[in-house]
């Protein structure tokens, strides 16, 4: 009776499993579409210009034409034609962060969304003056 029950849960969790994982393989989560390597870009100084090589890796889920596009200006950085996987080399350089998207040529959807984040190392301080007579 207990390898009975045993072995039932085993089923049940492996048939649960395969379920889940075929679930998950269809529903893609848009960070895994769009990733961006690095995703911080640290300048020395604040409102200095920030310089790095972004990677960004795309996998859709499905064969198609798509382009990158900087979210602020709408101004498109490359396109693929007919592809599932590829991969893009930005050099970037700013004194703010900046959004990514992956779009389809064919409907104009945003697809994913990422960000280079811009920090700084230090603050720019504003001095107090103070004045002496003496």
């Amino acid at each position: 009776m207990y390898f009975k029950s045993i072995s039932a849960k085993c089923l049940l969790g492996a048939v649960l499993g395969f379920v889940m994982s075929d679930l998950h393989a269809e529903a893609q989560v848009p960070s895994q579409i769009l990733h961006v390597t690095p995703n911080k870009c640290v300048a020395l100084h604040q409102g200095r210009t920030c310089y790095t090589d972004a990677i960004f890796k795309i996998n859709t889920p499905a064969i198609g034409d798509y382009c990158i596009r900087q979210s602020q200006s709408k101004q498109i950085l490359q396109c693929w034609a007919n592809t599932q996987s590829f991969t893009y080399t930005l050099y970037f350089g700013s004194s703010d962060s900046l959004s990514y998207e992956l779009i389809s040529q064919a409907s104009h959807d945003v697809l994913a969304v990422t960000t280079i984040d811009v920090n700084w190392v230090h603050k720019v301080q504003v001095k107090k003056r103070r004045w002496r007579l003496f």
